[in-house]
């Protein structure tokens, strides 16, 4: 086949820089396999910059993502099984739930340790048992308002006097830890093993905050003596412990022996199915942000897993969706998984032209291509027919959206509902105009937005596409300065009303970002929040977003597709929405790859473009 010239300069480049680029990661100071420890090594390269193995500072996705292989969570989401559900994991059993769901008592494991350090002196193993203290003082963390965290809205007005733990923190100096000491009602030591939280309201879903990573558990003894080095010196209990951060270059983890007792009975490998967790020795991350620089380390065996972008795609993928012989040849295997995400278009209720007219907001979603913009993605979308992802209650893959579906003259019919035959303003005479805001000034933006108003023009309407910088993009929004914009929205965890609040009418100027008000939909909403999970609940759930797809708040658009490539010498690699989750579980045949990568071949351009 032939490459296009974009193709052709965009491999010429890659190949000119990558020659020094692997030079430096290779030869720059990282041990070579086989020099080092022995055993099960791992190398992966997701692309992002870690920023820090604190947990309650980690609000980028990469950092978050790593922090488990220090740290441990109470509980975990169950590796293998769909739906996602709640294990324990630092806990002995699951906690003892009181008071329809406002409190909740807990036990702690008794093999829980951190890791050993300078902070423990000695490091006999008694004085790095976790406690119930260093339970408290984690959960404790996420509020004080010296920290900044980002993810202190996981227990804002949530724990009975969390809130009034973070006023007293911000007349605490910077190294004052007495705070810590004033206990608050809704955090209670019972003994060195067992504690209890009680929540301001009944709340079911608040145990997925405790498999999350910014409430991982970490030790009160380590966080005093580094201080603002705690984040460069991370001391938790989880299954692998900090050997080397290079920032910007790598982070080397090293198997943690004294990880709580814990197996993987579907491991593919027999003999690690009784193997104590974790089953690799080492991980090697990474830190390459140019995607094409980790395709070609992949090529050459350096790298066990890659992900593919758009301009990696372009050139692996077919447009069957299959990649070339030469790469099936070798053992790689494509994996596909839709994100845990919506993206959309946001109708803004406060607009006078879009917000109380349901007509022309249908008459936009039918003459939305969806199909041209997939194609235009190279596959890295997938349709969402409503406000929900696959995986979890109130999905419904056989729900029908009959708004969602590319339509132009249901459309025009529309248009002549709204009160705008032909797209004609009666209030002006000319076409109705309207403006539409994204996220973002790149080349793909501009095409988003090109094909917007291409699509508009076919109805009538003259749309003006607006490109912003994030901190404009956002300000616009909260002032409510847009009629109609484009993002997305990425779980926090697996229940329908993590999506669902995004149109209650509480949310409104918050994560309600449309605006939408409907009084029938709050009554559900209202009614949903202190049930757990049960055939009632997800009914409703089915009834609300039956509802929305009705009242049209947002063109429901596209989950995103992620695309890797995995060698077959990786073992136990699950698609899974919580990356987090799986560096424990995660092996590999170190004999099976180094055979493989003695016998690889340089591949042409020719071999790795797929038809």
């Amino acid at each position: 086949m032939r490459y296009s010239d974009r193709k052709k300069l965009i491999l010429t480049i890659v190949f000119a820089v990558v020659a020094v680029v692997l030079l430096w990661i290779l030869y720059g100071g990282e041990h070579k396999e086989g020099s080092a420890s022995p055993g099960v090594i791992l190398y992966t390269a997701d692309g992002e910059r870690v920023k820090t193995l604190d947990p309650v500072l980690a609000s980028d996705l990469a950092s978050s993502n790593i922090v488990t292989t220090v740290f441990d969570t109470l509980l975990q989401y169950d590796y293998i099984k769909r739906p996602y559900i709640l294990k324990p994991s630092m806990l002995e059993t699951m906690p003892e739930v009181k008071d329809n769901y406002k409190r909740y008592i807990f036990t702690l494991r008794d093999d829980l340790y951190f890791h050993p350090d300078r902070c423990f002196g000695d490091n006999d193993l008694e004085d790095r048992r976790v406690t119930s203290d260093d339970v408290i003082f984690s959960i404790l963390r996420l509020a004080d308002a010296r920290l900044h965290s980002s993810a202190y809205w996981l227990v804002r007005g949530k724990i009975a006097g969390i809130d009034n733990f973070r006023t007293m923190t911000l007349d605490a100096s910077e190294d004052d830890y007495s705070v810590y000491d004033v206990e608050i009602a809704g955090l209670r030591k019972l003994n060195d093993r067992q504690f209890e939280i009680c929540l301001e309201q009944p709340d079911p879903r608040f145990l997925y905050i405790l498999a999350m990573p910014g409430s991982a558990v970490v030790s009160r003894k380590a966080v005093e003596y580094y201080g603002d080095g705690f984040a460069e010196n991370p001391v938790g209990s989880g299954p692998f412990m900090l050997k080397e951060w290079l920032r910007d270059h790598h982070i080397i983890f090293d198997r943690y022996p004294d990880f709580r007792e814990e197996y993987f009975p579907e491991a593919e490998k027999e003999s690690d199915r009784t193997r104590k967790l974790p089953l690799a020795d080492r991980l090697v991350c990474y830190s390459i942000r140019q995607p094409l620089t980790c395709w070609m380390l992949f090529l050459q065996g350096k790298l066990d897993i890659s992900r593919l972008d758009k301009d990696n795609l372009d050139v692996v993928l077919s447009k069957s969706g299959t990649i070339a012989p030469a790469l099936i040849a070798r053992g790689i295997e494509l994996m596909r998984q839709p994100g845990f995400e919506i993206q959309y278009i946001g109708y803004n209720f406060d607009d006078a032209k879009l917000g109380k007219n349901i007509a022309l907001r249908r008459a936009i979603n039918l003459a939305f291509n969806l199909d041209s913009r997939i194609a235009h993605s190279n596959q890295q979308m997938a349709p969402a027919p409503g406000p929900l992802p696959p995986g979890v209650a109130g999905f419904d893959p056989e729900m029908q959206n009959k708004y969602n579906r590319y339509d132009v003259e249901a459309a025009k019919e529309q248009m002549i509902l709204a009160g705008y035959p032909d797209g004609i303003d009666p209030e002006t005479g000319a076409p109705l105009k309207l403006t539409f805001d994204l996220n973002g000034n790149s080349p793909m933006h501009r095409q988003l937005g090109e094909m917007m108003a291409g699509d508009l023009k076919k109805i009538g309407i003259e749309l003006e596409y607006r490109l912003n910088n994030s901190p404009r993009f956002f300000q616009k929004l909260r002032q409510s300065e847009m009629q109609l914009f484009r993002l997305s929205w990425a779980g926090d965890y697996p229940d329908a009303e993590n999506f669902l609040q995004l149109f209650y009418s509480g949310n409104a100027g918050g994560s309600n970002r449309v605006n939408f008000r409907d009084a029938e939909f709050d009554r559900m909403f209202e009614t949903i929040l202190p049930m757990a999970d049960s055939p009632e609940r997800t009914a409703i759930y089915k009834k609300m977003v039956a509802l929305l797809m009705e009242k049209q708040p947002w063109i429901f658009e596209s989950y995103p597709i992620r695309f890797r490539l995995k060698y077959p010498w990786m073992q136990n690699y699950r698609e899974c929405d919580f990356d987090f989750v799986r560096w424990k579980y995660l092996s590999c045949d170190p004999d099976m790859r180094r055979k493989m990568v003695k016998e690889f071949k340089p591949l042409s351009f020719s071999e790795l473009n797929a038809e």
